[in-house]
C-alpha cells in the first residue's frame, strides 16, 4: 500500500470513530507504536494521518504527553464533514445508528436553501433560469436512474448558489457537496417512481414561478418549497428507521 493510501485509510478510520463517538472528546489515544501495530501501518503514514487530523481540529498532539481527541463540534470545520462523506458509498449503516446526523443535515438545508432562493430570485440571469429548466426536464427523462437524478439535483442547487454570488456561500457549498449527495441518496432510496415524478413536476413549477416573477412578491412559493423539504426530511428519516430494523421496501410517499 502506498504511503498516501495508507495515511488516508488511517485518517478516515479515526475520523469515523471520532464522528460516531467511538473515540470521545478528551480521550487519550494509544501511543504511536501501539496505534501503528493495531492498525497495521507504518509509523510514517501514521504520523502524516495524525498531523492531518490535528490540522482539521480533531486531535491535540502534545509532545512528551500524548495524543488527545478534541471536541469536533467546538474545533472542526465543514471540511471535516466534506472529507468524512466524500466517498461515493453512503455511510448508511452508521447513519442509521445515529439518526440525529441526517436530521440535523436536513434541518440545516430546510433553513438555508429557501433563503438562498429568495436571493437568487433577485440575481439570477435568464441563462441561469434556462439552465435550471433544462436540468429539471432532464430529471424527468432519467426517472429510472437515481444516481443521475442526484447529480442533476446537485447541479441545480449549485446554479442557485452561483446566482446568489456570495463567496463564503460558494465555499461552503463546494465543501458540502459530498454531504448533500449522501443526504439525497438516502432520500431517493425511500421514494417510489410515481412520487418522484410528481415531486420534480411540482419543484419545477414552484421554482420557475418564483424565480421568473418580475416583482419578486411570490414568497408563498418559497414557503411551499420549504414544506416540500420538510416532507423529504420525513421520508429520509423513515428510510433510515427502516434500514435500522428491517430491509423494508421503497415507500410511495413524498
Amino acid at each position: 500500500m502506498a504511503n498516501q493510501q495508507a495515511h488516508q485509510k488511517i485518517s478516515n478510520s479515526l475520523m469515523r470513530d471520532i464522528f460516531f463517538h467511538k473515540l470521545k472528546a478528551g480521550e487519550k489515544l494509544p501511543s504511536e507504536r501501539d496505534l501503528s501495530e493495531s492498525m497495521d501501518v507504518d509509523r510514517t503514514s501514521l504520523r502524516v494521518a495524525l498531523k492531518q487530523l490535528e490540522v482539521m481540529g480533531l486531535l491535540d498532539i502534545r509532545p512528551g504527553d500524548g495524543i488527545y481527541v478534541k471536541d469536533f463540534l467546538k474545533h472542526a470545520g465543514i471540511d471535516f464533514l466534506r472529507t468524512l462523506f466524500s466517498r461515493n458509498e453512503a455511510l448508511e449503516d452508521e447513519l442509521a445508528a445515529d439518526l440525529f446526523v441526517i436530521d440535523e443535515v436536513w434541518e440545516w438545508w430546510i433553513i438555508m436553501f429557501p433563503e438562498m432562493l429568495k436571493l437568487a430570485a433577485q440575481r439570477a440571469s435568464a441563462r441561469d433560469l434556462k439552465a435550471l429548466s433544462d436540468l429539471m426536464d432532464s430529471e424527468l427523462r432519467h426517472l429510472d436512474n437515481r444516481d443521475v437524478l442526484i447529480e442533476l439535483w446537485l447541479d441545480e442547487q449549485d446554479i442557485i448558489a452561483k446566482a446568489v454570488n456570495n463567496m463564503v456561500l460558494m465555499l461552503i457549498f463546494n465543501s458540502s457537496r459530498p454531504l448533500r449527495r449522501n443526504m439525497l441518496r438516502i432520500y431517493h432510496a425511500g421514494v417510489g417512481r410515481k412520487d418522484m415524478e410528481q415531486f420534480i413536476v411540482n419543484k419545477k413549477s414552484l421554482l420557475m414561478d418564483f424565480l421568473m416573477n418580475a416583482d419578486r412578491t411570490m414568497l408563498s412559493d418559497v414557503e411551499q418549497y420549504r414544506e416540500i423539504l420538510i416532507a423529504q426530511r420525513q421520508v429520509a428519516r423513515s428510510r433510515l428507521i427502516q434500514s435500522n430494523h428491517s430491509p423494508g421496501e421503497k415507500t410511495d410517499q413524498v
